[in-house]
């Protein structure tokens, strides 16, 4: 069986897991983020077209980067793919880690979306690290751009190949059910996430209003209910491909695609001659204090804090 690190976290909890062979859209703009953070690392130049939010969360992976060797900027970050693949024993696969600092003995990987553990993969990087460079200590930073968060691990020779080996110990063991299974291919059969979707509606029984008032059978439900999302989801995939192929499915229709038009920046900027730049502004609508921040500080002016309005979001809900 030839594993590849980036198994390894998902082996660790079940010993099960098989990646799926389709992409999706979220792992699509991971690969993307990944080239962009790469590329631009050193330069900060950007593609043409890509959305102000992936542009906001690749530079602030950058400062983060930055700031690790803040001290002693001297010391050289590797961020090209070809320098950035690792050897790693036991593992022919190997891996590339997003960023590299052999002088100061540490590694950096991208990770969009939540925030979920990779330590077992970071393990193996470091492992292979070590073993190539001959030291007995290593760094993992996670930068987790869309949560903005740095989760860091430190390992020695030792505990890293303690952390290898345990998840590879666990392959073949028994399925259990965690964050990861969304990414299996056997997540619409496994026999524990069919169980705890027949223990979902179990908890119902008698009265929903009971759950509601049940704290502790309340926060059951909800975490059972995440399996649910799961079989929705393809569900909903299988019913587009066949309303897709011509067939019918009872009760359901696609709904006719949703047409966007825009103009562009520079055309708004050439018509300011006829319209007024007001209307042009108001109709655009306001910018995020961060935009508007940087605008002023690249005139060598300090934005009024008194411009800025603030609104509050209603707290999500989340598992701690």
């Amino acid at each position: 069986m030839n594993i590849r690190p980036s198994s390894l976290p998902k082996l660790a909890l079940c010993g099960q897991y098989e990646g799926t062979k389709t992409t999706s859209p979220a792992a699509a703009r991971g690969t993307n983020l990944d080239a962009f953070f790469r590329d631009g690392w050193g330069s900060g130049d950007f593609p043409g077209g890509l959305a102000d939010a992936d542009k906001e969360a690749v530079e602030w992976a950058w400062s983060q980067l930055a700031g690790i060797n803040a001290d002693d900027n001297s010391r050289h970050i590797e961020t090209r793919d070809a320098e950035c693949k690792i050897k790693i024993p036991g593992m022919p696969a190997g891996g590339t880690a997003d960023a590299i600092c052999v002088e100061r003995r540490w590694h950096a990987d991208l990770k969009s979306g939540q925030v979920y553990d990779y330590q077992a993969q970071m393990a193996a990087y470091a492992l292979g690290l070590m073993h190539t460079h001959i030291e007995q200590e290593w760094t993992a930073y996670l930068l987790f751009c869309d949560q903005r968060k740095v989760v860091v691990h430190r390992f020695t020779y030792q505990s890293a190949l303690e952390v290898v080996a345990a998840a590879l110990a666990n392959v073949g063991q028994p399925p259990t059910p965690n964050d990861f299974c969304g990414w299996c291919v056997h997540s619409l059969t496994c026999a524990p996430r069919l169980a705890a979707q027949e223990a979902a509606l179990a908890t119902t029984q008698g009265s929903f209003l009971g759950v509601l008032a049940d704290p502790a059978l309340l926060a059951q439900f909800l975490d059972r209910c995440k399996i649910f999302a799961a079989f929705e989801d393809a569900a909903r995939l299988r019913a587009r491909e066949l309303l897709d192929a011509g067939l019918e499915v009872p009760g359901w229709r696609l709904q006719k695609p949703r047409i966007s038009e825009t103009v562009g920046a520079e055309t708004l900027v050439a018509a300011a001659v006829d319209i007024n730049p007001l209307d042009i502004i108001r109709a655009q609508g306001a910018i995020t204090a961060k935009k508007a921040r940087e605008l002023w500080q690249n005139a060598g002016l300090e934005l009024p804090e008194v411009a800025i309005s603030t609104k509050f979001s209603i707290p999500a809900l989340v598992q701690a």
